[in-house]
């Protein structure tokens, strides 16, 4: 993967499969226990690291082959193409429904802004988790200009410079600032900079050395251990905030980084992320994290019944309930909206581009 074709890895798609079942057990469980673990932030950041690694590997092999216009013209509308169909729905169905606060939220979304109207107002709209894509899309406006554009020598720099940038924003929460300083991209570059390090790594001299050593399995498992441990909760205490805002952010992102390493150089590695349903989840899991949000708010406004399942094994049949639905949105906007709109790209897309290793598969 040095300046030739790219090949698409499976295991990403069970690692995508891993990050939304993450973000599924934070938004649909309403346990405090699951919660407490902050699974939904973990899968966050596993999204982010994979989109890190692949947004710069796809620039890097773009930089040398064409002219800045048309690397920014091919990239940006292959972007849209592949974020901006199901997403575009989703806003439409949501204020279609009335929920979310769509209606009058709506600029605020399809403006890629969410992140900040979660942070100006200090409150999780209907669509807070819309805030994840808002930092992906800020990312790719930022990132472009420093990849395509600067001098070469000045990547490893900026890149170590997101790495240490973002653990010290996050600092601000624990010195008395607003946990929503954590939606804002600079709070979350370290992990997006994590991918960019193995990206450069397999695109530079150091590859054989650094990067593959990073994916060792004595490497790995130490750093899901140390996440596991970092995120678990602290009975009958609270834990200390520069261990939930500062340490366990970045612990998770170095265990995600470790895995795309391990399987960026050695597609053996770690199998069992290739078992069919849950690569089957990690393809539709753009979709699927669109659009889950919005389906306890739809049935709890539309569907009496589901709304009134709220004790005890109730609740388990409405969990079920959501994730069929989910799924089966997240599996309609994959064959309808997702994949007519990725054939669309192949078509349009010549030379390189033809290798790029998200056709179908990239997410937030």
């Amino acid at each position: 993967m040095t300046g030739g074709a790219r090949r698409h890895i499976t295991q990403f798609d069970g690692l995508r499969g891993v990050a939304v079942l993450l973000v599924l057990a934070e938004h649909f469980t309403f346990n405090d226990w699951v919660r407490s673990w902050s699974p939904g932030s973990a899968g966050v950041r596993i999204f982010f690291v994979l989109s890190g690694f692949l947004i710069t590997g796809i620039l890097l092999g773009e930089r040398d082959r064409d002219a800045p216009a048309a690397v920014a013209r091919r990239f940006f509308y292959n972007r849209a193409l592949r974020l901006l169909p199901a997403f575009g729905v989703a806003v439409a169905v949501a204020a279609l429904l009335g929920i979310a606060g769509m209606r009058k939220d709506w600029v605020w979304h399809l403006s890629y802004l969410s992140n900040v109207q979660v942070m100006l107002e200090r409150n999780w709209t209907g669509a807070g988790h819309f805030w994840t894509l808002a930092v992906e899309q800020q990312f790719y406006l930022l990132w472009f200009p420093l990849v395509v554009l600067a001098p070469k020598r000045w990547l490893w720099p900026l890149v170590l410079a997101c790495l240490v940038a973002a653990p010290l924003f996050r600092g601000l929460i624990v010195a008395g600032g607003t946990p929503f300083l954590n939606v804002l991209l600079p709070a979350q570059t370290d992990a997006l900079a994590l991918g960019a390090v193995i990206a450069l790594c397999l695109h530079g001299p150091v590859r054989a050395g650094l990067w593959r050593r990073f994916g060792h399995g004595a490497v790995l498992w130490p750093l899901v251990v140390m996440a596991v441990a970092a995120s678990a909760p602290w009975p009958g205490l609270a834990k200390p905030l520069w261990l939930s805002w500062v340490v366990q952010p970045a612990v998770v992102a170095l265990a995600a980084g470790s895995a795309v390493a391990a399987v960026a150089g050695d597609p053996a590695r770690l199998g069992w992320l290739k078992s069919r349903w849950l690569v089957g989840l990690g393809q539709i899991s753009y979709g699927l994290y669109v659009f889950h949000y919005f389906v306890p708010q739809a049935l709890n406004r539309y569907v009496p019944f589901v709304a009134g399942l709220t004790e005890g094994w109730e609740k388990l049949l409405r969990l079920v309930l959501w994730l069929l639905v989910s799924l089966a949105l997240a599996a309609a906007s994959w064959r309808w909206l997702e994949q007519p709109a990725l054939r669309r790209k192949d078509r349009l897309a010549k030379g390189p581009e033809k290798d790029d290793p998200m056709p179908a598969k990239a997410v937030i």
